[in-house]
C-alpha cells in the first residue's frame, strides 16, 4: 500500500431530529481474525486513533443528486461524531493510529433493473410472438402448392398447409428458444445480482438463516421482505477497520466490518446519511452475532460545519532488513 492516508478532525455542528421522519435501517456488522475490542484493566473499552482513507462510491444505475453532490469529506465530519461517542478518535500523530478505517458509500444495482429487466421484457416477448404464430397455423387455409424445387429433402409429396405448419412450427421453435435463453439470462442476472447485494450489504447469513421449511408455514414474510430489499435500490455506507500499523507494512489486516443500509425510494441520501451513521455506530468494532438487525428508527439531521485536516501519512512499504 503506497497512498497517502489523511487524518481528519471533527468540527462542531448542530444536530436535531424529527420524530414524524423515520426510516428502516439494516445494519450488519462482522468481526474478522478473532478480534476483540481492547479493554482497559477496569474492562471499560479502551480508547482508540484512527486515520480515514477513502474505499469507493457506487452512483447506483441512475442519476442521483442527493448522494452525487454529499462529498467524502462530508461523510467523515457525520462519522466523526458517532466513532467519538464509541471511543474512537482522531489521531494526532497520524503515524501512530491504530485503526485505519475505509469507508465506502454508494447505492445498490438490484438484479430486477436496467440490462437484466430489459432482457426479460425481451424474452416474455419472444414468447407472446410465439402464441401468436402458433395461433396462425392452427387452421390455415391451404396456399399455392410449392413446386419440387422448393420443397426440403423428404418432403416430396407434402401439401401446402403441411409445409405452412411446417414453417409456423419452425418460426415458433426459433422463438421459443430465443425467448427461453433471454429470460434464462434475465433470470441469472437478477440472482447474481441479489448475491452480490446480499454480501455487500450483510443479507448473506439471514436469507440462509430464514430460508427453512417454515417459509411454508405462514413464516416467509421476513425472508420475502429482505429478497425486495436487495430487488430495490438501498443507500448504504459501510465502514471497515483495519489494524494501521501492519497496514504500514503492507500487511492488510482485517479486524471488523459495519453496513448500513436503507431504501432509496423516497428517500434521499443526504438526508438520510446521521440515520444511516448513527444506528452503524452502536456495532463498531462488535459482531452483530451473524443476524442482519433491521428497526425504524428516528431520522437525526446535521448542520455540517468546517472539516479540518490534521496530516498526512505517506504510507510507503517499510524497508526490506
Amino acid at each position: 500500500m503506497a497512498a497517502a492516508l489523511s487524518c481528519f478532525g471533527i468540527a462542531k455542528f448542530a444536530v436535531a431530529s424529527n420524530e414524524n421522519d423515520s426510516v428502516v435501517t439494516a445494519v450488519f456488522s462482522r468481526s474478522f481474525n478473532n478480534y476483540e475490542r481492547p479493554t482497559r484493566a477496569d474492562g471499560s473499552e479502551q480508547p482508540l486513533t484512527y486515520v480515514i482513507a477513502k474505499g469507493g462510491f457506487a452512483p447506483g444505475t441512475y442519476a442521483d443528486g442527493s448522494i452525487e453532490d454529499v462529498k467524502f469529506a462530508g461523510i467523515v465530519r457525520v462519522l466523526g461524531k458517532y466513532l467519538a461517542k464509541q471511543g474512537y478518535f482522531p489521531a494526532k500523530d497520524a503515524k501512530k493510529a491504530d485503526l485505519m478505517l475505509v469507508v465506502h458509500w454508494g447505492k445498490t444495482m438490484p438484479g430486477n433493473d436496467g440490462l437484466s429487466r430489459n432482457m426479460l421484457d425481451q424474452g416474455l416477448q419472444h414468447f407472446e410472438t410465439l402464441q401468436q404464430q402458433l395461433g396462425k397455423g392452427i387452421g390455415r387455409s391451404p396456399g399455392i402448392n410449392p413446386s419440387q424445387s422448393d420443397l426440403p429433402p423428404g418432403a416430396i409429396g407434402a401439401s401446402s398447409a403441411d409445409l405452412a405448419a411446417a414453417a409456423v412450427q419452425e418460426a415458433a421453435t426459433e422463438e421459443m428458444v430465443q425467448g427461453m435463453f433471454e429470460v434464462r439470462f434475465a433470470q441469472d442476472a437478477r440472482i447474481e445480482a441479489n448475491r452480490y447485494n446480499a454480501n455487500l450489504l450483510g443479507y448473506t447469513s439471514e436469507l440462509k438463516y430464514r430460508d427453512n421449511p417454515s417459509l411454508f408455514a405462514g413464516a416467509g414474510t421476513a425472508y420475502r421482505d429482505l429478497l425486495d430489499d436487495l430487488e430495490t435500490e438501498r443507500y448504504y455506507v459501510s465502514v471497515t477497520a483495519y489494524d494501521f500499523q501492519d497496514a504500514l507494512h503492507n500487511h492488510n489486516k482485517g479486524l471488523w466490518r459495519t453496513v448500513a443500509s436503507i431504501d432509496a425510494r423516497g428517500n434521499r441520501f443526504d438526508e438520510k446519511l446521521m440515520a444511516m451513521v448513527d444506528k452503524a455506530s452502536r456495532y463498531f468494532g462488535r459482531d452483530s452475532g451473524g443476524h442482519l438487525i433491521r428497526d425504524f428508527q428516528f431520522t437525526p439531521h446535521i448542520n455540517f460545519g468546517e472539516l479540518k485536516a490534521l496530516g498526512v501519512v505517506d504510507n510507503e512499504p517499510a524497508p526490506k532488513k
